[in-house]
Protein backbone atom coordinates (compact mmCIF):
# COMPACT_ATOMS: atom_id res chain seq x y z
CA UNK A 1 0.00 0.00 0.00
CA UNK A 2 2.93 2.28 0.56
CA UNK A 3 3.85 1.82 -3.04
CA UNK A 4 0.49 3.16 -4.18
CA UNK A 5 0.67 6.07 -1.76
CA UNK A 6 4.14 6.94 -2.97
CA UNK A 7 3.04 6.62 -6.51
CA UNK A 8 -0.04 8.75 -5.77
CA UNK A 9 2.09 11.38 -4.03
CA UNK A 10 4.55 11.36 -6.89
CA UNK A 11 1.67 11.90 -9.31
CA UNK A 12 0.26 14.61 -7.08
CA UNK A 13 3.64 16.29 -6.95
CA UNK A 14 3.87 16.34 -10.75
CA UNK A 15 0.33 17.72 -10.99
CA UNK A 16 1.19 20.47 -8.54
CA UNK A 17 4.32 21.31 -10.49
CA UNK A 18 2.28 21.63 -13.71
CA UNK A 19 -0.26 23.76 -11.87
CA UNK A 20 2.49 26.03 -10.59
CA UNK A 21 3.86 26.42 -14.13
CA UNK A 22 0.42 27.22 -15.49
CA UNK A 23 -0.33 29.85 -12.84
CA UNK A 24 3.00 31.58 -13.45
CA UNK A 25 2.11 32.06 -17.15
CA UNK A 26 -1.12 34.14 -16.89
CA UNK A 27 -0.45 36.84 -19.55
CA UNK A 28 0.43 37.01 -23.22
CA UNK A 29 3.86 37.65 -24.60
CA UNK A 30 4.61 40.86 -26.47
CA UNK A 31 4.88 38.96 -29.75
CA UNK A 32 1.45 37.40 -29.29
CA UNK A 33 -0.09 40.81 -28.57
CA UNK A 34 1.56 42.40 -31.61
CA UNK A 35 0.32 39.64 -33.89
CA UNK A 36 -3.25 40.03 -32.63
CA UNK A 37 -3.10 43.83 -33.02
CA UNK A 38 -1.75 43.46 -36.57
CA UNK A 39 -4.56 41.07 -37.52
CA UNK A 40 -7.22 43.39 -36.06
CA UNK A 41 -5.67 46.36 -37.93
CA UNK A 42 -5.70 44.45 -41.21
CA UNK A 43 -9.34 43.44 -40.77
CA UNK A 44 -10.33 47.02 -39.88
CA UNK A 45 -8.55 48.35 -42.99
CA UNK A 46 -10.34 45.86 -45.23
CA UNK A 47 -13.69 46.78 -43.69
CA UNK A 48 -13.11 50.52 -44.20
CA UNK A 49 -12.06 50.05 -47.84
CA UNK A 50 -15.15 47.94 -48.53
CA UNK A 51 -17.38 50.51 -46.85
CA UNK A 52 -15.86 53.37 -48.86
CA UNK A 53 -16.40 51.51 -52.14
CA UNK A 54 -19.98 50.70 -51.18
CA UNK A 55 -20.65 54.36 -50.35
CA UNK A 56 -19.24 55.50 -53.71
CA UNK A 57 -21.42 53.01 -55.56
CA UNK A 58 -24.47 54.16 -53.61
CA UNK A 59 -23.81 57.82 -54.45
CA UNK A 60 -23.31 56.96 -58.14
CA UNK A 61 -26.54 54.96 -58.17
CA UNK A 62 -28.35 57.97 -56.69
CA UNK A 63 -26.87 60.26 -59.36
CA UNK A 64 -28.00 58.00 -62.22
CA UNK A 65 -31.49 57.59 -60.72
CA UNK A 66 -31.82 61.34 -60.11
CA UNK A 67 -30.94 62.19 -63.71
CA UNK A 68 -33.50 59.64 -64.94
CA UNK A 69 -36.15 61.31 -62.73
CA UNK A 70 -35.17 64.74 -64.05
CA UNK A 71 -35.27 63.44 -67.61
CA UNK A 72 -38.77 62.05 -67.06
CA UNK A 73 -39.91 65.37 -65.59
CA UNK A 74 -38.63 67.48 -68.50
CA UNK A 75 -40.09 65.02 -71.02
CA UNK A 76 -43.49 65.35 -69.29
CA UNK A 77 -43.06 69.14 -69.30
CA UNK A 78 -42.36 68.96 -73.05
CA UNK A 79 -45.26 66.66 -73.90
CA UNK A 80 -47.87 68.34 -71.71
CA UNK A 81 -46.84 71.93 -72.20
CA UNK A 82 -48.45 74.25 -74.73
CA UNK A 83 -45.16 75.42 -76.28
CA UNK A 84 -43.54 72.01 -77.10
CA UNK A 85 -40.27 73.11 -75.54
CA UNK A 86 -38.14 71.98 -72.62
CA UNK A 87 -37.67 74.21 -69.57
CA UNK A 88 -35.41 77.13 -70.43
CA UNK A 89 -31.96 77.17 -68.84
CA UNK A 90 -31.15 80.71 -69.99
CA UNK A 91 -30.32 82.87 -66.96
CA UNK A 92 -32.00 80.28 -64.74
CA UNK A 93 -31.07 78.88 -61.36
CA UNK A 94 -31.69 75.39 -60.03
CA UNK A 95 -34.59 76.83 -58.03
CA UNK A 96 -36.29 78.38 -61.07
CA UNK A 97 -35.63 75.22 -63.11
CA UNK A 98 -37.23 73.22 -60.28
CA UNK A 99 -40.23 75.54 -60.26
CA UNK A 100 -40.71 74.89 -63.99
CA UNK A 101 -40.93 71.11 -63.53
CA UNK A 102 -42.42 70.85 -60.03
CA UNK A 103 -45.75 69.64 -61.47
CA UNK A 104 -43.96 66.59 -62.87
CA UNK A 105 -41.61 65.61 -60.04
CA UNK A 106 -42.22 65.50 -56.28
CA UNK A 107 -38.78 66.67 -55.15
CA UNK A 108 -36.11 68.35 -57.25
CA UNK A 109 -33.00 66.22 -56.59
CA UNK A 110 -29.56 67.59 -55.88
CA UNK A 111 -26.22 65.81 -56.08
CA UNK A 112 -25.06 63.89 -52.97
CA UNK A 113 -22.26 66.34 -52.10
CA UNK A 114 -23.82 69.30 -53.98
CA UNK A 115 -20.87 71.59 -54.66
CA UNK A 116 -19.03 73.10 -57.64
CA UNK A 117 -17.36 69.73 -58.25
CA UNK A 118 -20.36 67.49 -57.51
CA UNK A 119 -23.59 68.81 -58.96
CA UNK A 120 -26.18 68.15 -61.61
CA UNK A 121 -26.08 70.35 -64.71
CA UNK A 122 -28.97 71.03 -67.08
CA UNK A 123 -28.60 72.88 -70.38
CA UNK A 124 -30.85 73.51 -73.36
CA UNK A 125 -30.18 74.56 -76.95
CA UNK A 126 -31.22 77.94 -78.36
CA UNK A 127 -34.84 76.96 -79.03
CA UNK A 128 -35.30 74.69 -75.97
CA UNK A 129 -35.98 71.70 -78.25
CA UNK A 130 -32.95 69.75 -77.02
CA UNK A 131 -31.44 69.32 -73.57
CA UNK A 132 -28.57 67.64 -71.78
CA UNK A 133 -28.17 66.59 -68.13
CA UNK A 134 -24.73 65.98 -66.62
CA UNK A 135 -23.57 64.34 -63.40
CA UNK A 136 -20.02 63.34 -62.52
CA UNK A 137 -19.74 59.80 -61.20
CA UNK A 138 -17.03 58.68 -58.78
CA UNK A 139 -16.50 55.27 -60.41
CA UNK A 140 -15.21 55.65 -63.97
CA UNK A 141 -15.97 51.96 -64.54
CA UNK A 142 -19.69 52.36 -63.79
CA UNK A 143 -21.84 50.46 -66.31
CA UNK A 144 -24.10 53.51 -66.78
CA UNK A 145 -21.22 55.29 -68.56
CA UNK A 146 -21.31 52.75 -71.38
CA UNK A 147 -24.61 53.98 -72.82
CA UNK A 148 -24.56 57.69 -72.06
CA UNK A 149 -24.01 60.74 -74.28
CA UNK A 150 -20.32 61.55 -74.83
CA UNK A 151 -20.62 64.81 -76.77
CA UNK A 152 -19.10 68.09 -75.60
CA UNK A 153 -21.72 70.83 -75.81
CA UNK A 154 -19.89 74.11 -76.28
CA UNK A 155 -20.78 77.72 -76.89
CA UNK A 156 -21.03 78.54 -80.62
CA UNK A 157 -20.08 75.04 -81.80
CA UNK A 158 -20.50 74.65 -85.57
CA UNK A 159 -20.73 70.87 -85.13
CA UNK A 160 -23.83 71.23 -82.93
CA UNK A 161 -26.26 73.48 -84.76
CA UNK A 162 -28.72 75.15 -82.45
CA UNK A 163 -26.35 75.25 -79.47
CA UNK A 164 -24.88 78.68 -80.18
CA UNK A 165 -25.97 80.29 -76.91
CA UNK A 166 -25.24 77.62 -74.34
CA UNK A 167 -26.61 78.40 -70.92
CA UNK A 168 -26.55 75.81 -68.18
CA UNK A 169 -27.92 75.63 -64.68
CA UNK A 170 -26.36 73.63 -61.83
CA UNK A 171 -27.76 72.14 -58.65
CA UNK A 172 -24.93 73.41 -56.46
CA UNK A 173 -22.07 75.85 -56.38
CA UNK A 174 -22.09 78.75 -58.81
CA UNK A 175 -25.50 79.15 -60.42
CA UNK A 176 -25.89 79.53 -63.41
CA UNK A 177 -22.98 77.34 -64.46
CA UNK A 178 -19.99 79.38 -65.48
CA UNK A 179 -18.19 78.50 -68.68
CA UNK A 180 -19.22 77.84 -72.20
CA UNK A 181 -19.45 74.05 -72.29
CA UNK A 182 -21.04 70.96 -70.86
CA UNK A 183 -18.32 68.35 -71.37
CA UNK A 184 -19.81 64.87 -71.54
CA UNK A 185 -16.63 63.38 -73.01
CA UNK A 186 -14.84 63.30 -69.64
CA UNK A 187 -14.35 59.73 -68.38
CA UNK A 188 -16.57 60.11 -65.29
CA UNK A 189 -19.23 62.33 -66.89
CA UNK A 190 -22.66 60.69 -67.08
CA UNK A 191 -24.88 62.56 -69.54
CA UNK A 192 -28.35 62.01 -70.88
CA UNK A 193 -29.76 64.14 -73.65
CA UNK A 194 -32.55 64.61 -76.15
Amino acid sequence: MLYYVNQFNLFKFKSNQNLIMQTMRKGFTLIELLIVIAIIGLLATLAIVSLTTAQQKARDTKRVADLKQLQNAVELYFSQGSTATYPDSTDATWVTFGADIDDYITTIPVAPNNSDTDRYVYATNDTQTEYVFLATLEDTGNAALDGDDDITYTFDDVNLPGWTNLDAVGSGGTDPVAGAEVDCSVAAAYCISE
